[in-house]
């Protein structure tokens, strides 16, 4: 028999509380993953439309109602004000920038921002 010193394991509670660290890490993950899938699509979409030679020709509420639509196959929709385009000196800037924010737990909210941007020659 071994004497008590040289025995080594885990104890229950020492488990318990692996276990519970990686419920919670689980939870939080999950709950976090919506936010950053709709944000590709947001990303991929901005990329897309910066892409295109037709974006030139469009007026920025043509461009704003594009991106949105592109948008709702994902089930994602972002405000009028979350996106803002500018044309000056040959040049039409996108900016999408936004944040969510997500109940975790009780009280306690996450807030994560988001910030995409593309630039395109107007004249081609």
């Amino acid at each position: 028999m071994l004497n008590k010193k040289k025995q080594f394991g885990g104890s229950t509670w020492g488990t318990m509380f692996i276990v519970l660290a990686l419920i919670f890490g689980g939870v939080t993950a999950a709950k976090l993953w919506s936010p950053y899938f709709e944000d590709m699509a947001v990303g991929t979409a901005v990329k897309n439309i910066a892409e295109e030679d037709t974006t030139r020709a469009m007026s920025p509420s043509e461009i704003r109602a594009t991106i949105n639509k592109r948008l709702q196959v994902n089930n994602v929709t972002l405000h009028k004000d979350e996106i803002i385009i500018k044309k000056e000196d040959g040049e039409i800037l996108i900016d999408v920038i936004y944040e969510r924010r997500i109940p975790m737990y009780g009280n306690v909210d996450a807030v994560v921002k988001f910030n995409h941007s593309a630039k395109l020659n107007a004249k081609g």
